[in-house]
């Protein structure tokens, strides 16, 4: 069952359409955000609308709902599944710019069933692929991701790329990057990337289960020193990676590290649920 929220209505996407003068379509102007259910019930939902409106912020984009009524039409959508589902809100630059602000954006939400990755990439582990560039617009979770579909091409083993501008690694394109260096888990600073939801929570976990967070850009040049490296994403959780480009991660499998996180993840997930 999919189906979308667009002008006070729950439609069919059939049914559901923004006019071609919608600067997402002649510019690539919007931001989304993109929430999962555990047992039916919203994870983080709070803290994604607070980014969305954030990134709507940022882009210039006014808001064209305010945050409590955006959460009652979500939680009104994922309430009608009787499985864990995703809700994907997006803020649209709507139909006009004037002096790079946009003074009526447009709101829809997507629907859909969850269709988490498949069991095995957790025990196998993903590959991604290295790119010497850094992702635009870091603070922005903006619906531009051509960029990071482009460069896939060269690798079909990989599931993203890789952020590595001048040797340093930022985030991947969907999903905030950590990686294990002897007894100390290292992951970018927000003042480089965007301050993901599952990024805190793990920070957060990890931090309880005794380990050393520091908050700086890992190196291209620490991989093959690297016991794991991981990837975090809202559903995807806690996914272990084992390649970067050429190079091989730890014992090329996924490590204990990563394993326990995810573990202690969905042990606290009550932490988060609303």
């Amino acid at each position: 069952m999919n189906f979308c929220y667009i002008d006070g209505l729950y439609r069919k996407p059939s049914e559901a359409y923004i006019p071609v003068t919608d600067l997402a379509i002649q510019r690539g102007v919007g931001v989304f955000e993109t929430i999962r259910t555990y047992n039916r019930r919203p994870m983080a939902l709070s803290m994604h609308l607070e980014r969305l409106q954030e990134s709507a912020r940022r882009c210039g984009i006014a808001m064209p709902l305010d945050i409590e009524e955006m959460n009652k039409i979500i939680r009104n959508g994922l309430s009608r599944f009787e499985e864990d589902a995703r809700a994907r809100p997006y803020i649209t630059g709507g139909d006009i710019e004037v002096a790079g602000q946009f003074p009526e954006g447009r709101f829809f939400v997507f629907f859909e069933p969850l269709n988490p990755p498949e069991d095995r990439l957790y025990k196998e582990g993903v590959t991604l692929l290295p790119i010497n560039m850094e992702r635009p617009l870091p603070h922005i979770k903006s619906i531009n991701y051509l960029q990071g579909y482009l460069p896939l091409r060269d690798d079909p083993e990989a599931i993203e790329i890789l952020y590595c501008p001048n040797g340093e690694i930022t985030e991947a394109s969907h999903s905030n990057a950590f990686m294990v260096k002897g007894k100390e888990i290292i992951t970018a600073p927000t003042s480089r990337v965007l301050a993901g939801t599952m990024r805190n929570m793990v920070i957060e976990i990890a931090k309880e289960a005794g380990f050393v967070v520091r908050e700086r850009c890992p190196l291209v040049e620490e991989l093959p020193e690297a016991a794991e490296f991981f990837i975090t994403g809202s559903v995807k959780e806690i996914m272990p990676v084992v390649k970067v480009g050429e190079t091989l991660i730890g014992k090329g499998r996924p490590g204990p590290v990563s394993q326990m996180l995810r573990h202690l993840y969905l042990q606290n997930l009550k932490r988060w649920l609303e």
